[in-house]
């Protein structure tokens, strides 16, 4: 694709919390603006998150371009643009009860995405954190050990201070490092992923559907998730309050989501062009 246009990129993946909306959870009229005339010169632009396709999807995908194609739950969903699953991953469950001992024994909060909803043994005022962020609500089930052998979980997040969760992240590490992927999206949430598995690989297997190549794509983000994805498309763009690691790894550094960023990232690379 894009060989007769004279363009360098056929598609713009974004992040979304912390890039394509602003810091209230908005999707702003400027960025709305710039991806709709990225996609009238042939450039779309799909997400690719963290997040289950939750209560947030119904009113921002649509200002995007929706039935788009997508990347969600750090690559472990990926739905084509008609919205039917092309891929789908789930955490083995004995390592999922080791996940959930591991919460227990330290205490932590711990939310289960099983496709679109979130799941937890109870609510509390950590798991309602994920709301704000147009998560689905997550919800109460009990011991979450005793649905492993009929819920498929995708990821777990162990939600806590930052202080806490600093403290125990090389335990946690040192138990599942082998066997999953942890990584970071937001504040105080660790993310545990089968091993293997990211943002990156998620976007590769949607790439792969849609026949577009790596190098033709810009890619942006802001977190520590987003890294895997902002190192193999042929644009890396970190957003300017993403974190130096991220701002590193990238080949460019935008503004702030509330600056607008990946509008002017877009205007930038792609209308200029």
């Amino acid at each position: 694709m894009g060989a007769d246009t004279g363009r360098k990129y056929d598609l713009i993946a974004t992040d979304v919390d912390g890039t394509l909306c602003n810091s209230k959870h908005q999707l702003t009229s400027r960025t709305e603006t710039a991806i709709r005339r990225a996609a009238a010169l042939g450039v779309p632009t799909v997400v690719a998150t963290g997040k289950a396709k939750g209560p947030w999807s119904k009113t921002i995908l649509p200002r995007i371009g929706s039935p788009s194609p997508g990347v969600f739950s750090q690559g472990l969903l990926v739905y084509g643009a008609d919205g039917s699953l092309l891929y789908s991953e789930c955490m083995d469950i004995d390592v999922a009860e080791d996940c959930i001992r591991f919460a227990e024994e330290h205490g932590l909060s711990l939310a289960a995405y099983t496709n679109d909803r979130i799941i937890c043994a109870e609510q509390d005022e950590h798991t309602d954190r994920l709301i704000p962020y147009g998560e689905p609500v997550p919800e109460p089930v009990g011991p979450l050990r005793d649905v492993l052998q009929e819920v498929p979980i995708q990821k777990f997040i162990y939600i806590c201070s930052q202080e806490r969760l600093d403290k125990v992240r090389p335990a946690a590490e040192q138990l599942l490092g082998s066997r999953c992927h942890l990584t970071v999206a937001l504040t105080g949430m660790l993310e545990v992923l089968p091993a293997g598995a990211s943002k990156g690989r998620g976007l590769e297997r949607l790439l792969k559907h849609l026949g577009i190549p790596a190098e033709r794509v810009m890619a942006v983000g802001d977190g520590e998730n987003d890294l895997e994805m902002l190192q193999m498309v042929g644009l890396g763009v970190a957003m300017g309050n993403a974190g130096e690691k991220v701002k590193s790894a990238a080949n460019a550094v935008t503004a702030t989501n509330d600056e607008d960023g990946l509008a002017q990232a877009i205007e930038r690379y792609i209308l200029s062009g």
